[in-house]
């Protein structure tokens, strides 16, 4: 393919992200846009909240079953998560950036990583409202993205931050017209103050938390006035504020609220080690062997052909550790794997 080509073909791409700006298809076509220009295996947009955990916009040859998986709680060991939450920056963000050794050594790159086969991710992060961020990545499962290829994702990083640039302001627009505009992926319950103070805009979410606990509306006066606020309520959720521009569209000069659900913290990279050990119950030494392969992601007939032992062998020893597990499925042994590196999540 000429580079004539190619430039077209960006261009086009531009142009179908330019046309769905205030659409729910907008952040899929920016990730097309640098899924072109940098060969991958799987694609992905998340959303970054200031407080609550991530979530997944859009997904692309990324299994549903890891996507649980990291729902559940495996994003705490997620360098990005943790780069987001600790430091805010936005701009080209790959792996190798902020993923420690020891995190790369650890279990979360040898288990998690390895099921979902990542060998390196690239990462764009554009500002959201509301002290969130939406991240687009790539993902490839061999080999890793060489310096001209992120110097790539750097020069296409202006025209993906102007066109997300586009696409808030125009949804903020519409908002005057259609309270529950798709596209818009604040954080989970919103409010917005004009410059006096007086309310512009309640989504749904917001409006539903109001109804459930009328403390809600008291407590925004215990936020301090000022770029930043936040309130801790003592369900678990947060409260916090930040000053809008004076060109915000919708509230000039006003400030945004939101209510947030906390997320886990994040946490350093488990340790790598022994992953039965950590499972409570005694296993023989062929168990063993296959729990760390499920963990790795191998199927029944890759584990029979490691082990050299047959099929059906493999499944009398899954049937009997799972009797020891008191477990049905596969996942579980996962989630048993994570709560015994998380002991203050949440049971199976």
């Amino acid at each position: 393919m000429t580079s004539r080509t190619t430039d077209a073909t960006m261009l086009e791409l531009v142009g179908k992200a330019a046309g769905a700006i205030g659409t729910d298809s907008f952040y899929r076509h920016l990730l097309h846009l640098l899924g072109h220009a940098i060969p991958h295996d799987m694609a992905m947009v998340m959303r970054y909240p200031r407080y609550a955990a991530p979530d997944f916009l859009h997904r692309e040859k990324f299994p549903e079953r890891l996507a649980d998986l990291y729902l559940t709680g495996f994003y705490r060991f997620d360098p990005f998560y943790r780069h987001w939450r600790e430091h805010r920056r936005c701009g080209v963000v790959p792996y190798r950036s902020v993923a420690s050794a020891d995190l790369r050594r650890g279990d979360y790159h040898r288990f998690f990583q390895r099921q979902a086969d990542i060998a390196d991710e690239l990462g764009l992060f554009l500002p959201n409202v509301g002290h969130s961020a939406i991240g687009l990545f790539i993902e490839r499962s061999k080999g890793r993205f060489p310096a001209r290829e992120i110097e790539r994702a750097e020069a296409i990083y202006p025209a993906a931050a102007g066109l997300h640039d586009a696409h808030i302001a125009r949804i903020f627009l519409d908002l005057r017209f259609n309270a529950g505009k798709p596209g818009l992926h604040l954080p989970r319950a919103t409010l917005l103050l004009d410059r006096s103070g007086h309310r512009v805009f309640a989504d749904k979410d917001w409006q539903e938390a109001e109804r459930a606990d009328p403390e809600i509306a008291t407590s925004i006066e215990g936020l301090a006035k000022g770029a930043e606020a936040r309130l801790f309520l003592a369900d678990g959720r947060v409260l916090h504020a930040e000053a809008l521009s004076a060109d915000f569209p919708l509230a000039p000069a006003g400030r945004m609220i939101a209510l947030e659900t906390q997320g886990l913290a994040p946490q350093p990279a488990p340790r790598a080690g022994d992953p039965t050990a950590m499972l409570g119950v005694e296993l023989t030494r062929r168990e063993r062997d296959i729990v760390a392969l499920i963990l790795q992601g191998y199927p029944s007939s890759e584990i029979a052909r490691k082990l050299k032992i047959g099929r059906g062998t493999v499944k009398n020893h899954r049937r009997r550790l799972y009797y020891k597990l008191d477990i049905t499925s596969e996942r579980e042994v996962f989630l048993l794997f994570m709560r015994a590196l998380m002991p203050e999540s949440p049971a199976i």
